[in-house]
């Protein structure tokens, strides 16, 4: 009980929250993912999240990058292989 009282008059307990990131950072870390795969992709306008039915795909997370020189790609970042797994970038057709 000591020890629960001096840790609190020590301070508060302080929770750690996730910061959102800033606008853009994502975009940002898309497009260094579609240059590093070999693609010419100097910024990424948009993305847009594909949502699978099958829960099986959830760890890829998938999503559709459209370049602001036009070009879309796939990019899928496996969220079970730790740091080490490389994101598979695809270019997609204009239309898609």
């Amino acid at each position: 009980m000591a020890l629960l009282t001096l840790t609190w008059a020590l301070g508060p307990p302080v929770t750690l929250a996730q910061v959102p990131s800033p606008p853009g950072v994502h975009e940002r870390e898309v497009a260094q993912l579609i240059r590093q795969a070999g693609y010419d992709c100097l910024e990424v306008e948009r993305i847009e999240v594909t949502v699978s039915p099958d829960p099986a795909f959830d760890s890829l997370r998938p999503e559709v990058a459209i370049c602001k020189n036009g070009k879309k790609f796939l990019v899928a970042k496996s969220g079970r292989s730790g740091v080490n797994a490389r994101p598979i970038v695809r270019p997609l057709p204009a239309d898609v």
